[in-house]
């Protein structure tokens, strides 16, 4: 059989043959299928290799005789989570490989990268052929544009464009700063060879750029917040421009990462950094980076002299934001810069979908950022996003109803990924593992 892991132009094809596909029949489940708020209950779901081919009542679904049953009364089954914003980096095979395994064992089964390197292609093969266990991965090329006051020429962004797409990477990633020429050849360029951008605003040129160009995507709901200096903007006068920034941002179509859980990390740790680096998932992060992560090299410890009260009043105003973003239709993601300091792969999701409930989402809104939104984004809903027949079987089964709670996406029974079934038991050794390899410690 040939199976394709994505339908991003950019993705591999994955071939496999088995001369006895695996199936799986999770049984009396009821189905939280994410196209819509709504509930299937008493289902049985037939999974075979990598895809969901029967979704059905219980009573009137016949299981193969060679399927490996897994009950499902009293249970939840939802689509896998997608983190729309890591950094993967460089690391260490091992600490690699540990860091993938965690965002698995939390029920994150899709990742986008964003600040690809060509060694993250090859990653995105390992994972996609199974060679590597980990999750789906979709990446950027590296930053166009990566510094303040300076920007490449129009032909040097045409020029990076061509070259990331025939490197085979996912989308183009922005941080930096652009004159208006080069901004807007990046999305002639851009487009015209299939490529979505994201990323940072071009804070020199202000968010009204980014509306006129229509950006695809914008990484960070604080890019609003800054004025055309980096400077934050006054929030009374900011707040009166929300509305406004919600209604441009809808009507040009522009999907919006809110990333309130990388922006309240930095609070977190200016105020108490011990106390953020005793939380109990850091003991899986890589002794190495946690290292990085104290108070002698830690980036955002040049923050201590910042007025914590309007660093808390900035994030406020963050929160008002997404939901008046939500409110006016802009179409929202999640995403969490996961492995900035502090940000635990696979942790800092579920964080991200508390933080959007606490902004004012529902719990089905929140889900919906994680999962069928982020498939439709990235041009690949008839692969994953959603429980419906003939998609990728990414899953998680869990035991209270996620639409009450949106924590309880994260009381998992078990995975499922790429077809393949891994109780939540089997899981938890496989970090654990990590944690005591050789290779971790030294």
């Amino acid at each position: 059989m040939v199976a394709a892991t994505a339908t991003s132009p950019g993705h591999p094809q994955t071939r496999k043959t088995s001369v006895e596909p695996r199936i799986y029949a999770l049984v009396k489940v009821t189905v939280v299928p994410m196209d819509s708020e709504r509930l299937i209950n008493n289902q049985t779901v037939i999974v075979r290799d990598e895809r969901i081919v029967r979704i059905g009542p219980a009573e009137k679904t016949q299981i193969p005789d060679s399927a490996i049953r897994i009950d499902g009364t009293g249970k939840y089954l939802m689509p896998g989570l997608v983190d729309m914003h890591v950094h993967l980096r460089d690391y260490a095979d091992s600490d690699m490989a540990a860091l993938l395994q965690l965002y698995v064992a939390n029920g994150v089964t899709t990742v986008l990268n964003l600040s690809g390197i060509p060694r993250h292609l090859a990653l995105r093969g390992k994972t996609a052929s199974g060679e590597l266990f980990g999750p789906t991965i979709y990446t950027s090329g590296p930053f166009i544009s990566r510094t303040t006051g300076s920007s490449p020429s129009p032909e040097e962004v045409e020029q990076a464009v061509i070259d990331q797409k025939n490197a085979g990477y996912d989308l183009i990633k922005i941080h930096g700063d652009f004159t208006r020429e080069a901004y807007h050849r990046l999305f002639i360029v851009a487009h015209r060879e299939g490529r979505l951008v994201i990323g940072h605003s071009p804070r020199n040129l202000g968010y009204e750029a980014m509306i006129e160009e229509k950006q695809d995507a914008v990484a960070h709901a604080e890019e609003y917040i800054y004025d055309k200096n980096s400077n934050t903007k006054n929030l009374d006068e900011f707040a009166a421009q929300i509305p406004a920034m919600a209604r441009a941002t809808a009507q040009v179509g522009t999907w919006l990462v809110p990333n309130l859980t990388a922006y309240k990390n930095i609070g977190l740790q200016v105020a108490d950094l011990s106390a953020v680096l005793n939380r109990p998932e850091m003991k899986y992060m890589p002794p190495r980076t946690v290292e990085v992560w104290k108070e002698a090299t830690n980036p955002y410890m040049r923050f201590r002299s910042l007025n914590i009260d309007r660093f808390w009043a900035n994030f406020g105003a963050l929160q008002k934001l997404t939901k008046a973003f939500r409110d006016a239709g802009v179409r929202l993601l999640a995403g969490t810069d996961a492995m900035n300091p502090s940000v635990v792969p696979g942790y800092s999701l579920h964080d991200e979908l508390r933080e959007l409930v606490a902004a004012g989402l529902t719990p089905y809104e929140a889900l919906r950022t994680g999962t069928a939104n982020p498939a439709e984004f990235l041009r690949a809903s008839t692969e994953f996003g959603t429980v419906i027949e003939g998609k990728r079987a990414d899953l998680i089964l869990v035991d209270r109803n996620p639409l009450d709670d949106v924590a309880n996406a994260s009381r998992r029974v078990g995975v499922m990924i790429k077809g393949r079934w891994y109780p939540q038991s089997e899981l938890q050794k496989k970090i654990e593992a990590a944690v005591s390899s050789p290779q971790r410690r030294q």
